[in-house]
């Protein structure tokens, strides 16, 4: 049925040709400056008629531009190097999130101080094959090989699954899981990712089919432009843009969101940079050393600056 619907939606869309992004996951802090530059009319300025889309599961953003089902896609670093190398045909042309956000959460309360305490325990994540290098690569940095603990697979249901006490570490992201394990009166402890032997990456790349930079490039242009002010006003009045973001999305107005903003606005990329050379070579080298890769692809077959404010 999600496929059908998937359909449906490619199909609705392209009589109407608007200039669609499509969102990593479901609405959250993260698309705030999204939101902003659609409602305080930024895309309006630049004559595209934009368009956002929330992806039936976080692996359909880079399919759904590689099949032209959308002109620009937020994805994680790694997801786009892995989609890259599977053939899919893109590019990264912006960055919304800079810096990694993911990790490996623990609750104080089951007496876990460093990741070295993990050994013999059960630790959770929801996607494969990246999320099982990430934590083995982290326990290993403490000294665990694969046979000291267990990767448990438990869906996208990591949070009650620690909780529940069903496991003792979960893969997280920073700015959403720490925060909900503290609502419900747990304390958490979170270790980043890039603190413990993986490379910092750009959490949220914008990325396109070369095809459409033929076809469309100017509105490329003029979108990503308006999304860097979108972000400028963000960082100048959160409170605004978060209400703006409210009024988009009302069932998201609670704590939690609104710790998670706060703690995502300082992350949001400058003016969308996403060119920093060195963390790309290092995630592409991160991959492709852990025989996630096939090859290795030369940089400016990656990404590119040129269309960005």
């Amino acid at each position: 049925m999600k496929t059908f619907g998937l359909v449906l939606l490619f199909g609705w869309v392209a009589l109407a040709a608007p200039f669609r992004i499509v969102l990593d996951f479901y609405p959250n802090p993260n698309h705030v400056p999204l939101v902003v530059a659609r409602e305080q009319g930024l895309f309006r300025e630049t004559g595209v008629e934009v368009e956002l889309v929330v992806p039936s599961d976080p692996s359909a953003p880079a399919k759904l531009v590689a099949l032209r089902g959308a002109e620009l896609g937020l994805t994680p670093q790694f997801n786009y190097l892995l989609a890259r190398d599977g053939g899919l045909p893109l590019l990264a042309v912006g960055a919304l999130i800079d810096g990694g956000l993911g990790g490996l959460l623990v609750l104080e309360e089951s007496g876990i101080r460093s990741l070295a305490d993990l050994r013999g325990r059960k630790i959770g994540y929801a996607l494969e094959p990246l999320e099982p290098l990430l934590w083995r690569t982290m326990l290993a940095q403490a000294g665990l090989g694969p046979r000291d603990y267990t990767l448990v697979y438990t869906g996208l249901a990591t949070l009650p699954a620690l909780l529940s006490g069903a496991v003792t570490a979960i893969g997280a992201f920073r700015n959403y899981e720490p925060i909900a394990a503290e609502l419900s009166d747990f304390t958490p402890r979170f270790f980043p990712q890039e603190e413990h032997g993986v490379p910092d990456t750009y959490e949220l790349l914008f990325i396109v089919h070369p095809q459409v930079l033929r076809e469309r490039g100017e509105e490329v242009r003029a979108v990503l432009r308006a999304l860097a002010e979108a972000v400028r006003r963000t960082r100048e009045n959160p409170e605004g843009a978060f209400a703006l973001f409210l009024r988009a999305f009302p069932e998201l107005e609670d704590e939690l969101n609104r710790r998670s903003f706060a703690l995502t606005l300082p992350l949001y990329a400058d003016g969308l940079r996403h060119d920093d050379q060195d963390r790309w070579r290092a995630a592409e080298e991160f991959l492709w050393a852990n025989g996630l890769l096939r090859r290795r692809l030369p940089l400016e077959e990656l990404y590119s600056s040129a269309w960005l404010p």
